[in-house]
């Protein structure tokens, strides 16, 4: 039932992704986060559907609404910077393109995607949809493995893609948590029975920090822990909101089943105290160093550290011992884009994420308390992502997560839909002459788009 469901909404809404490129790069936006496909089970799931969608939604993009590419923005002309970068590291280590080519082409597709976004956000509409993509894909896991949890579950593995893993899925929906609670404000104004989706919103925020926690990712504690309290140092009374994460948090590892608080006790800095997973993660940090000393500039090739992990591993050690490293990978987002695509493309990665916290903290810091306050709460729930992303990147090999260049993009659109909202309110109350906004010139008749010239 399901792959048939699946399957008619592909069919209805393949057509809209053509005629209305908008509505294709949210669908694509959707199943990226969500993986609709993986919850079937039949032949849905083999389906190409994502292709699909974004085939049309590039046609109709280029013959139908032929918007321009952002890439005044620096952080936009990075990404593409950052991957040719990449490109040039292939080629100057050896190549393996049986497992490079795939990666890389698919790293093209992210940005290409978010660079799409970036051009097509040209309203507070958009912008909203898209947040609500984001918030909406991930919460359905929020939602449903936190209540699953309270029935006593566990989540052992996500749905698929790149949040197969726990601790990948742990870290995506830490960073859904802002998303969530700083869009609450935005839908009930703007939704009918505002009041509901309030609540739905702030609900599913509370049932996601239960999906992190039935992850058991210590690394996806540590980012919550890090996000609730940058979050409570963006409301008006700072020390009360510390206070109530700090009371929360100690109910919740009171009520925490047995297993979860033994697991969070082997957090230490005391390296001999560590499990031979966390040793796992020194040891391969140290690997990275070594990769980085003799390969500073280009590094020893993208997707390459699995191969060339045993020729690193001299003079590295442990104390404790580890028994066997499983995994021959960076197990740290820095050391993987630094050790794998070297130093030019770790300033450029992060350039990306350190200027879009300052820019989004700036933004919000100009529109607090003017008419363009309506914004203030999505600068916090993009910089919030980010602190989320930072602490988790420093476990995971998740520097080319695809959300993250989407919401970089995101972030980079703000300026113009600011200016068209500032249009809009101004031809609506006519008090004065509207001087209509070059960047958001649209071809046709789009039902998304207000102000076009």
């Amino acid at each position: 039932m399901r792959d048939v469901v699946v399957f008619f909404l592909f069919v209805y809404i393949l057509p809209q992704c053509f005629l209305r490129p908008w509505v294709g790069l949210m669908a694509f936006s959707f199943l990226a986060y969500n993986r609709t496909q993986d919850l079937t089970w039949g032949f849905a799931r083999s389906l190409p559907i994502s292709q699909f969608i974004a085939m049309a939604t590039l046609a109709g993009w280029l013959m139908v609404e032929p918007r321009p590419l952002s890439v005044r923005d620096p952080r936009n002309r990075i990404q593409w910077i950052l991957w040719l970068i990449i490109g040039v590291s292939i080629f100057l280590n050896e190549i393996r393109w049986d497992t490079q080519w795939n990666r890389y082409v698919e790293l093209g597709k992210v940005i290409l995607m978010a660079q799409l976004t970036a051009a097509m956000i040209v309203n507070r509409e958009r912008l909203r949809h898209m947040m609500l993509v984001v918030g909406v894909g991930l919460g359905f896991f929020g939602v449903k493995n936190g209540l699953l949890f309270c029935l006593g579950s566990r989540t052992i593995i996500g749905p698929g893609g790149m949040l197969k893993d726990n601790n990948d899925l742990a870290l995506a929906l830490c960073m859904n948590i802002p998303v969530l609670w700083y869009m609450a404000p935005e839908v009930r104004k703007t939704l009918p029975n505002g009041n509901f989706w309030y609540l739905a919103c702030r609900g599913a925020a509370g049932l996601t920090v239960l999906a992190i926690a039935s992850t058991g990712s210590r690394g996806g504690a540590l980012s919550l822990a890090v996000t609730a309290f940058m979050m409570s140092m963006k409301t008006r009374f700072k020390m009360p909101a510390m206070i109530a994460v700090v009371f929360v948090g100690m109910a919740g590892l009171a009520l925490a089943p047995k297993e979860y608080t033994q697991r969070l006790s082997t957090i230490s800095f005391d390296v001999s105290k560590l499990d031979e997973s966390a040793k796992g993660r020194i040891l391969s940090w140290k690997v990275a160093t070594n990769m980085i000393k003799e390969n500073p500039v280009l590094g020893i090739g993208f997707n390459n550290m699995v191969f060339e992990y045993p020729r690193y591993t001299g003079g590295v050690y442990v104390k404790g011992g580890v028994k066997e490293v499983v995994h021959r990978v960076a197990h740290n987002s820095y050391f993987q884009i630094w050790a794998e695509s070297g130093t030019l493309a770790y300033l450029g990665w992060m350039f990306m994420i350190i200027s879009t916290i300052l820019f989004m903290r700036r933004t919000a810091a100009r529109a607090r308390g003017s008419d363009d306050d309506w914004v203030v709460p999505y600068c916090n729930a993009i910089e919030c992502m980010f602190y989320g992303f930072l602490v988790g990147a420093t476990f995971l090999n998740r520097a080319h997560f695809d959300l993250i260049y989407q919401v970089i993009a995101t972030a980079t659109a703000l300026p113009l839909v600011i200016r068209v909202e500032r249009e809009r309110r101004r031809k609506e109350s006519n008090k004065g002459p509207v001087t209509r906004a070059n960047e958001a010139w649209v071809r046709h008749s789009d039902p998304f788009v207000k102000v076009t010239t």
